[in-house]
């Protein structure tokens, strides 16, 4: 089955982390896409369900309760599982990180990450899973390309194009448009939260203010009026400001 034609509710996630403060965005953020998310607060209860559930992909922290994330990874490729693991830690030497992935981890994300360079993390590791014959991970998260309107925008490459009758014009987007391009094409149609968009685009709530927002989005705004202007019929797509809420990006 393509990829694209899985639903999220169908892909599966174990997230073993005993840190409510981070556990918690994060299976909300996961789940708000429509994932289907599992919470363990510790090793030997992480492993236990890693072994005996059915998941797509698991995310793990290093320090843990009972059994630290690298003997959980280490013992859950022993038993011979493949689905593709995400560890997760706050220690930043180069020793640590050899030893998660010598251990079996797939790929290393250390503390604190934004939670968009987590989702577009497990999305490269599922669709490497779902490539590779045999493997026990599922189809993956929302993977190849979004469409609005005639705005293509290709999650794998990371990059924005609106399409017209000759070669797809490029947006050019800055990183943050690009995320919150990605973000709005994602819920097409709804209108998004400004603490919703700070805290997947610039991954924290508290650390952005509104003023940064609404630069980003007129950002935004411009680059697709001016790529509309140079292709027949436009981009047709429009931005909206949501007044008291946020933005939403719908079709025209």
């Amino acid at each position: 089955m393509p990829l694209d034609s899985v639903p999220p509710s169908a892909v599966r996630l174990l997230l073993v982390e005993d840190e409510e403060s981070i556990s918690g965005p994060v299976r909300r953020g996961l789940e708000e896409e429509g994932y289907a998310v599992s919470v363990e607060p510790d090793g030997a209860r992480g492993l236990a369900e890693a072994l005996s559930g059915d998941h797509d992909a698991l995310i793990v922290d290093w320090r843990l309760p009972h059994i630290d994330g690298r003997t959980l990874v280490e013992q859950f490729r022993g038993a011979g599982r493949t689905a593709p693991v995400l560890m997760l830690t706050a220690l930043s030497g180069v020793e640590h990180r050899v030893a998660g992935l010598d251990a079996g981890a797939d790929d290393y994300l250390p503390k604190p990450f934004a939670f968009e360079e987590l989702l577009a993390r497990l999305r490269a590791l599922l669709r490497r899973a779902a490539e590779t014959p045999g493997g026990d991970g599922a189809a993956g998260l929302q993977t190849g390309e979004l469409r609005v309107g005639r705005v293509r925008f290709d999650a794998s490459w990371r990059r924005a194009v609106v399409e017209g009758e000759g070669e797809p014009v490029d947006l050019g987007l800055r990183d943050k448009e690009l995320r919150l391009l990605e973000l709005l094409m994602r819920h097409a149609g709804e209108a998004v939260s400004r603490t919703r968009l700070a805290e997947r685009v610039w991954g924290s709530a508290f650390e952005v203010t509104d003023n940064a927002i609404d630069q980003t989005a007129s950002g935004l705004r411009l680059k697709l009026s001016d790529a509309g202007a140079s292709v027949p019929h436009g981009t047709g797509v429009v931005l909206e400001t949501v007044r008291g809420v946020g933005y939403r990006l719908v079709a025209t």
